[in-house]
């Protein structure tokens, strides 16, 4: 993956490759952004709406807050809590739906962010806007002439914008549809979205979605299937808006999820089929799902998985079904210091091991299941201690015979 300089390049490549504009990075959008982590943060919260004297408080709603801090009109806003990095905070809410199409919206074309915490995790915060509507609410004045009128789109909910001015000022992008995922880059799986779109489920794989314009004609979904080596994946939930349990999906967006995450490092193809001014039509693409960062393990319950010391390994604990996460762990060792043990995601861990050859390391879960990993050979800096401690264990032996002998 390129490295990018901050996560708005990110999320301007992925928009990009998506068909879409790209994002101007607004100040005052990163002000509000930064109050909202500082509130989330200091409150001990993760949600889009703030408490009234609570620390930190600058405005109950997004829009509230990007009030506060001077912009004139209304914002959508992406929360990522306890994020490694800011690439790892939109990689995740890439793969929540609702997020998703946020952060993929063609209406928008500015953005601000910040972030708020500790050493090792933090809450980023991203509000989205759009230039032409803020400029026109700064003015102050509304729309003359004749026509339908909107208003509630400025902070001075009076101001009335003449309906084709807004759909000038929201036509920033020229296009059929938005697939995603649509790259080599693609996260796996899916969790913890609020609101959840699945709360049938606690992890799936990534939603896979489409988006049509809204200036096209309607479209009636016929069939939205995933295909693996040509097998198609049947264990598949089809979310539109007729089924949206939260009725946050419009008529345009449409998602696939599979009950089983994908797998790593996998090719994917899918196929939209659909009904639009009365033909029959097909949409097909592929996407490719990318490896964790560092070496890694996929495992099962009771897997001894060899790692090489001093080496961080990423270690996912694949589901078996749909319900299938732990939350907690026990961590057991021997002959070993002690392990370094980070939660990356959901059943996902890094871990790095010192000690002497086949020194295990003992993952106790939640869920019931347990991992045991084994030093395949010592530490560089523990070599030393190898044939003392063999010696020690051959003469332990030698006094535990002696004594056996003496006693008979």
């Amino acid at each position: 993956m390129p490295i990018y300089e901050n996560p708005i390049d990110f999320l301007n490549a992925i928009r990009i490759d998506s068909g879409l504009n790209s994002l101007a990075l607004n100040q005052k959008l990163s002000d509000s952004s930064l109050n909202h982590a500082k509130y989330l943060y200091e409150n001990n919260s993760k949600s889009h709406y703030e408490t009234e004297n609570n620390r930190y408080f600058t405005g109950i709603s997004p829009k509230d807050r990007a009030f506060y801090v001077g912009y004139n009109t209304q914002i959508t806003e992406n929360i990522s809590i306890n994020s490694i990095n800011s690439m790892d905070s939109i990689d995740g809410l890439l793969s929540a739906i609702y997020h998703r199409f946020n952060f993929l919206d063609p209406t928008i074309n500015e953005i601000g962010y910040g972030f708020f915490g500790n050493d090792k995790n933090q809450n980023y915060v991203y509000n989205m806007g759009n230039s032409n509507l803020n400029e026109f609410c700064q003015r102050g004045i509304s729309d003359k002439g004749y026509g339908k009128f909107y208003s509630g789109y400025c902070k001075e909910k009076d101001i009335a914008i003449l309906e084709s001015n807004l759909d000038r000022f929201k036509n920033l992008n020229f296009f059929d549809y938005v697939v995603y995922p649509n790259s080599d880059k693609t996260k796996s799986f899916f969790s913890n979205e609020d609101p959840n779109p699945f709360p049938e489920c606690k992890i799936t794989s990534n939603p896979v979605s489409i988006e049509f314009n809204k200036q096209g004609s309607l479209v009636t979904m016929v069939d939205f299937k995933i295909f693996k080596n040509g097998e198609r994946l049947l264990n598949t939930k089809q979310l539109t808006s007729l089924n949206d349990v939260n009725s946050i999906l419009n008529k345009y967006q449409f998602a696939l999820f599979s009950k089983d995450v994908f797998d790593f490092n996998q090719e994917y193809l899918v196929e939209f089929d659909y009904i639009q001014k009365q033909k029959q039509k097909t949409i097909t693409w592929k996407f490719k799902t990318k490896t964790p960062q560092n070496k890694y393990f996929v495992a099962n319950n009771k897997d001894k998985l060899s790692l090489s010391p001093n080496i961080w390994y990423d270690i996912f604990l694949k589901p078996e079904n749909c319900n299938d996460v732990f939350n907690s762990y026990q961590a057991s060792y021997k002959l070993m210091k002690k392990p370094d043990i980070k939660t990356l995601d959901t059943n996902m861990l890094r871990v790095k091991l010192n000690g002497l050859k086949n020194s295990k390391l003992t993952l106790k879960f939640d869920n019931n299941k347990e991992i045991y990993l084994i030093l395949s050979k010592s530490s560089e800096s523990l070599k030393i201690y190898e044939n003392k401690f063999i010696y020690i264990i051959f003469v332990a032996i030698l006094i535990t015979i002696f004594y056996i002998i003496k006693r008979r």
